[in-house]
């Protein structure tokens, strides 16, 4: 699980205002909570010292985004780590965070650290050790393998940008993954493979040919030429299906590596067409195989028991060996439900399969998925982070804040309930440049960019439904092609002219600042 800025915010609200908690080191100094403001990301608190006098120590965006992207699930730390510094103001902090319910305190070696576990929540107001539930969760861990809670079909949604792949990449690192991406034209031979013509190295014999002089006109032996054949070529589905059955045949212990199929863009075709009778896989029994094995066609048969038997990536070292998972199953060609699945005569997902999806709901109108092909997939929604990093967008020699400008679309100018999967994800467009004195990898999107790709996006496909935002003005006076001059370049004025109407200031996000101790 990760911790979001949003995640963090709504752990803080529910703590009582002004009311002093206690340092999670002890001390005469308190933290007092004033107000969370979730619009504009901030968290007001102070330092109540001994003589009772009170000291700001709020947290700005920046130190929430460095906070989130830190903090990791069971993972002690230390807030002047994080933060990289010490001091009063960071204790402060931390006394707020140790109060809410899914941070715990614990001492490594003599320093107390905190330590964020959202599955064991404890009463809000109290700082709880973890040594209370140490116990409890090492057995949570223990009982769980890597990928044992984990849906074997998932279909990860949102709206664009909101890295729904980065979180398939994520999850699946060091791990097989078989990718595709679907579109218009796919079908089930792009999808499952087909018969393809290829170019392959084929002899020919050579006949000498002899004049009426006799002389030859060449020696007799075997000539190599490029000719067209017909192949059976495999696609995304085969290989992942051939993977997975070689891992779970080769195991050397209960455990088997997994195979990820990953299909991006999964409602950009027709789910209807590319699967076909594969559709029937998808529902899996308790023990996470097919419910329902298939018949596979002639060349597809073929295909398979030739690579478990020769080919380099796919030959079983050991035989499949799963009597007993289809009840009551009877085979066709009086066999073994093992040896019909090694010969490639039924079709038959093993559980170490999994098959996961991306769907931007911008595009859901490209082709219905039908309910029946839904429910045997889990949906996982990938909300809108808005403040995952500090970027900028920059026009001219200013720098305005990207989440500043997300916040202001997303929250204000698309306010109609329609227009809610028209939202733009944080990494909707590339950051290609680098901010001076800031990060080392880029945080700046260009005015092209930003105008090429984000307004674009928005008079093309949102504006032109749902209409320009009064608080921007009238179509008139903001047509898309006033953003570019009449030498093609980016009208950089206009642009500035946009963020100010919108409010949106330069260099709006807030960097750390040293602390007074």
């Amino acid at each position: 699980m990760k911790l979001t800025i949003e995640h963090v915010l709504e752990l803080i609200e529910v703590l009582p205002t002004n009311k002093v908690f206690d340092y999670v080191s002890g001390g005469d100094s308190k933290a007092k909570l004033i107000s969370v403001d979730k619009q504009n990301l901030k968290v007001d608190i102070v330092r109540v010292n001994a003589d009772e006098t009170e000291k700001n120590a709020s947290m700005t965006t920046d130190i929430l985004i460095t906070l989130s992207n830190s903090i990791k699930e069971n993972i002690p730390f230390k807030f002047d780590n994080v933060l990289n510094g010490s001091g009063n103001v960071r204790s402060t902090m931390e006394a707020i965070f140790a109060h809410t319910s899914e941070f715990y305190s614990c001492k490594i070696g003599r320093v107390k650290h905190l330590i964020w576990v959202p599955r064991i929540p404890h009463e809000i107001g109290k700082i709880v050790d973890y040594d209370l539930i140490k116990d409890k969760m090492t057995e949570i861990l223990k009982n769980e393998t890597e990928f044992s809670n984990q849906p074997l079909q998932i279909i990860f949604y949102g709206a664009p940008g909101t890295g729904k792949s980065h979180e398939i990449k994520e999850k699946t690192k060091g791990k097989s993954v078989i990718r595709t991406t679907f579109h218009p034209d796919s079908d089930y031979s792009t999808f499952v493979g087909a018969y393809k013509p290829t170019m392959e190295d084929a002899e020919t014999m050579v006949v000498p040919v002899v004049v009426n002089n006799g002389i030859s006109l060449q020696e007799k032996g075997i000539f190599i030429e490029k000719r067209i054949v017909y192949k059976f070529i495999m696609q995304a589905f085969l290989k992942a299906y051939l993977g997975a059955w070689k891992k779970y045949a080769d195991r050397k212990s209960d455990e088997v590596e997994p195979q990820f199929l990953v299909i991006e863009e999964i409602n950009r075709g027709n789910c209807a067409q590319i699967f076909g009778d594969l559709f029937q896989l998808l529902d899996r029994n308790d023990e996470h195989f097919s419910e329902y094995p298939i018949e596979s066609d002639t060349d597809l048969q073929k295909e398979i028991e030739r690579a478990f038997k020769e080919h380099k990536n796919y030959k079983l070292e050991h035989d499949i060996e799963v009597e007993d998972i289809i009840e009551d199953y009877t085979s066709n060609y009086d066999s073994t439900l093992s040896e019909d699945i090694q010969h490639g005569r039924v079709l038959l997902l093993p559980p170490n399969l999994y098959i996961w999806a991306t769907m931007n709901t911008s595009d859901q109108s490209l082709f219905p998925i039908d309910s029946a092909f839904k429910r045997r997939w889990e949906w996982v929604y990938q909300p809108i982070d808005t403040a995952k990093e500090t970027w900028y967008v920059k026009v001219g020699e200013n720098h305005y804040s990207w989440t500043a400008f997300l916040n202001k679309v997303n929250d204000e100018l698309l306010t109609d309930e329609t227009a809610e999967d028209k939202h733009l994800g944080f990494y909707f467009c590339k950051a290609t440049e680098k901010k001076a004195g800031t990060e080392t990898k880029p945080n700046v999107i260009t005015a092209e960019t930003f105008v090429g790709k984000v307004l674009f996006y928005l008079w093309n496909d949102v504006f032109k439904v749902y209409g320009i935002p009064s608080s921007i003005g009238s179509s008139k006076d903001w047509p898309y092609r006033k953003f570019y001059q009449t030498n093609g370049e980016v009208d950089k004025e206009k642009v500035a002219k946009l963020m100010t109407q919108l409010k949106i200031d330069t260099d709006a996000a807030e960097e750390l600042q040293p602390e007074e101790e």
